[in-house]
């Protein structure tokens, strides 16, 4: 019989594994802002390196989670090297 031993990803995990890949020089601008109905939303931005902003374009759509929003953000900005790999 098999056992699967795999740790589940805990949002805190998630969080931590998309901060490692995104490399330091980047800047990272995450917000959480209420919706109209007044539901916390999150967004993000990854700008590039020595740029010293986040354009407006590279925000991310409101997410409910910070982990959501950040991987989408890095999603839209990550190397083609990197787009190989999954998130």
């Amino acid at each position: 019989m098999s056992h699967n031993y795999a740790t589940p990803m805990t949002p805190e995990r998630r969080l931590a594994r998309l901060l490692s890949r995104i490399p330091e020089d980047r800047i990272v601008r995450i917000e959480r802002a209420p919706d109209a109905a007044q539901a916390p939303r999150w967004r993000a931005a990854i700008g590039e390196a020595g740029s010293g902003d986040c354009p407006a374009d590279r925000w991310s759509a409101p997410f409910d989670t910070m982990a959501d929003a950040l991987e989408a953000a890095w999603r839209a900005v990550r190397p083609p090297a990197e787009r190989n790999r999954g998130a």
